[in-house]
């Protein structure tokens, strides 16, 4: 007999069409996998949309964040840069 428990199986990691590295004014660091969905209704452009929930997550630590990249998970190409309040978008 089989000793594992195989009818709940542990999912995977999620992870979401783009991330966010943030760096914080004291130095720390962590980064932040999108939503790409609303989970009540369809979104037009998922990996819009995962983009401006990580933009509103550095908007709401505001200035206790020093500097923010958001990044492309399929590619790892930089999307977005956050430095000193400022969004600038790196181009794809």
């Amino acid at each position: 007999m089989n000793s594992l428990n195989t009818s709940h199986p542990i999912p995977p990691k999620r992870t979401g069409l783009t991330k966010c590295w943030i760096v914080w004014n004291n130095g720390w660091k962590k980064t932040y996998q999108s939503y790409d969905t609303s989970g009540r209704y369809e979104v037009d452009d998922p990996r819009e949309y995962g983009i401006r929930g990580l933009k509103k997550l550095v908007a709401k630590w505001g200035d206790s964040v020093a500097q923010a990249i958001i990044y492309d998970n399929k590619t790892g190409q930089k999307i977005e840069s956050f430095n000193r309040g400022v969004w600038i978008h790196n181009g794809e």
